[in-house]
């Protein structure tokens, strides 16, 4: 399945369970916003973010549809007019942009890898966030590398 494609899927799925709990996390709710926030990290946001660290080499058009989402629901959850900024938004409720919590995810995923015993796992490549698939699609590349893996240690060795 491809990334896009699945993206596209979990962005359907938080749609769909965004609907249900429409009447609890509306403008219009008496529900206090702290447990807005807690339906929304507790029930939205993982449906949203299943299997985020593969998403690491997404093109940025891809995952802005998550990140719509989610300033979209936060905006509604607080019933924030329309000047306020997402940045504002994003710190006064202590929630992370989209792509720093995949960033965050993917980091401890990748780290976690080396103590988990499964052939499989360990035979994965390294992340390099320096190669590109193509230069022109900027992608959603993560900010460090993997040093772990024997791959990436051989690579930096020559």
């Amino acid at each position: 399945m491809r990334i896009a494609h699945h993206i596209r899927k979990a962005h359907q799925k938080a749609i769909g369970m965004s609907r249900l709990l429409t009447r609890l996390i509306s403008r219009k709710s008496k529900l206090a916003i702290r447990h807005k926030i807690l339906l929304y990290k507790s029930i939205l946001r993982p449906i949203t973010m299943n299997a985020s660290p593969i998403w690491a080499s997404a093109a940025t058009t891809h995952l802005k549809r998550l990140h719509v989402f989610q300033n979209i629901h936060l905006r509604k959850m607080i019933n924030a007019p329309w000047f306020v900024r997402n940045e504002v938004l994003h710190k006064d409720l202590n929630i992370e942009p989209i792509l720093e919590f995949i960033k965050k995810q993917s980091f401890n995923f990748f780290n976690r890898i080396p103590q988990i015993p499964n052939a499989l796992l360990q035979q994965l490549p390294a992340y390099d966030a320096s190669i590109a698939s193509s230069q022109k699609i900027p992608r959603a590349a993560l900010g460090h590398s993997y040093i772990h893996f024997p791959v990436l240690k051989r690579l930096r060795a020559h």
